[in-house]
């Protein structure tokens, strides 16, 4: 198996959670006692931390210049906006949605901005893939937000 083979099995296989998630609200149904909203925003909390700690790996790997510094604080920022938000969803479940969906656009667009920059070297594959998943879990936030409205 080649790492583009294993990038885009786990890529799919990690869009799974989203997607139960939202069947769970669809029919309006618990996992283990478990509602959709709760485990789609902390599947989605999980993989905001997951896509700003990879971003931090690659940022890391470069000189330090204040434009990375600045990605490094954005990181944080979106990662306790989207906690803050988890953390509401059980009140605020559409505002909670919304947020954690600014949050992957804010991450996605970190990353498009350092991709151009040359701070971020994925290989085109890899870049394509999460600008795919990434746009995928912004459907599912969308998709969660419409359901509830």
């Amino acid at each position: 198996m080649t790492y583009n083979n294993l990038f885009n099995s786990l890529g799919a296989l990690g869009l799974l959670p989203f997607g139960f998630g939202i069947v769970l609200t669809l029919i309006e149904a618990d996992f283990l006692g478990i509602n959709g909203v709760d485990i789609f925003t902390s599947y989605s909390l999980a993989i905001l931390c997951f896509l700003s700690g990879s971003l931090w790996g690659q940022i890391l790997k470069d000189e330090f210049f204040a434009r990375n510094k600045k990605a490094l604080v954005m990181t944080n920022v979106l990662v306790v906006a989207g906690w803050s938000a988890s953390l509401a969803s059980e009140k605020f479940s559409i505002i909670s949605l919304i947020v954690l969906g600014l949050a992957f656009c804010g991450i996605l667009l970190l990353e498009i901005f350092l991709f151009r920059q040359s701070v971020v070297s994925l290989n085109r594959d890899y870049a394509r893939l999460r600008f795919t998943l990434t746009a995928l879990v912004l459907s599912g936030h969308v998709g969660m937000v419409v359901i509830h409205a």
